[in-house]
């Protein structure tokens, strides 16, 4: 494996979660008692039945996107977010303004609506009490965005979609089992391991196959599924594997530069295979780097996916 750490730290300062986690307790549960909680989230509730039913009119090859405008339209929050990111300098160029829904979705396409469905319904992390992780999670979208212009692949704002979902499980185990994930973040932060780490320790799982069991249930397509439940064993993706290498790497990225937080203050390694796959080298990192400066600015000016 490579380690490109020294390459892409020192350019934002690091700000490490374990600076606000606090010191595990003497009467933490076993990781037993944990592990009984988590066969539960095996259980966890589907997403609201209109939701559902977007998605679900998604999985249609040949979807009418009146028909899907019409659906998403009795949703008022989220016929606004899709406007506002149709709109956003972050996908759009032109100042010619959209405002039809069914104008919004056939620029976003359905891969970045069906994030923007999810992110309505279960994963808002500006809302949790996480500092850093909505940061963290918008900096792995613009920098997977950015590896997919900087290397001329299809379609990057897809590639956008996965990075911002790639840390879903961590979401689903925050408000599901909130002290278990507090024991992960202060077990974490005690002996300086990966969060992941931490995780299988005392979970026995992570958030990585907490994730899949929900793109499993909600049948999530390649595109994402894949990125979200297996950017940190690249190698293993069948489907998308150049995807899921980009948030592999994006999350590396946005970690070596310090931006956000996901859990700990660590720098994963870059898998060897997935640097080679993407065909990634020092200079083409760095002009992902220029490209995720631009773009992250724009991001935050246009609150994409807000």
């Amino acid at each position: 494996m490579t380690d490109i750490t020294p390459e892409i730290g020192c350019r934002r300062s690091q700000s490490p979660f374990g600076d606000e986690v606090a010191e595990a307790s003497a009467t933490l549960p076993s990781p037993a008692h944990f592990r009984a909680q988590i066969a539960r989230l095996k259980r966890l509730p589907t997403l609201p039945r209109l939701h559902q039913r977007i998605l679900s009119t998604l999985d249609d090859p040949g979807v009418d996107f009146n028909h899907l405008a019409a659906l998403i339209e009795t949703d008022q929050s989220l016929s606004s977010q899709l406007l506002r990111l149709a709109n956003s300098a972050f996908y759009s160029a032109s100042n010619q303004s959209i405002a039809q829904v069914s104008r919004a979705l056939l620029k976003l396409g359905t891969i970045v609506v069906r994030s923007v469905v999810i992110t309505s319904s279960v994963f808002d992390p500006r809302k949790l009490p996480l500092p850093g992780f909505w940061e963290h999670s918008l900096g792995c979208a613009v920098a997977a965005g950015a590896l997919g212009k900087t290397l001329g692949l299809r379609a990057p704002e897809e590639l956008t979609a996965a990075g911002l979902l790639h840390d879903l499980g961590k979401v689903v185990l925050f408000k599901e089992l909130p002290e278990a994930f507090q024991a992960c973040l202060d077990l974490s932060a005690r002996k300086q391991i990966l969060f992941r780490e931490a995780e299988r320790e005392l979970l026995g799982t992570d958030h990585c196959e907490v994730a899949d069991w929900l793109v499993q249930r909600w049948n999530l397509p390649a595109q994402l599924a894949e990125p979200i439940t297996l950017h940190h064993r690249p190698t293993t993706a069948l489907r998308r594997p150049v995807e899921t290498a980009v948030v592999h790497v994006a999350d590396a990225m946005v970690r070596g530069i310090g931006f956000g937080n996901g859990g700990d203050s660590k720098v994963p390694t870059i898998r060897d295979e997935a640097w080679q796959l993407l065909g990634l080298d020092l200079d083409k990192l760095d002009r992902s780097f220029l490209c995720f400066d631009r773009d992250l600015d724009r991001a935050l000016n246009y609150a994409i996916f807000a």
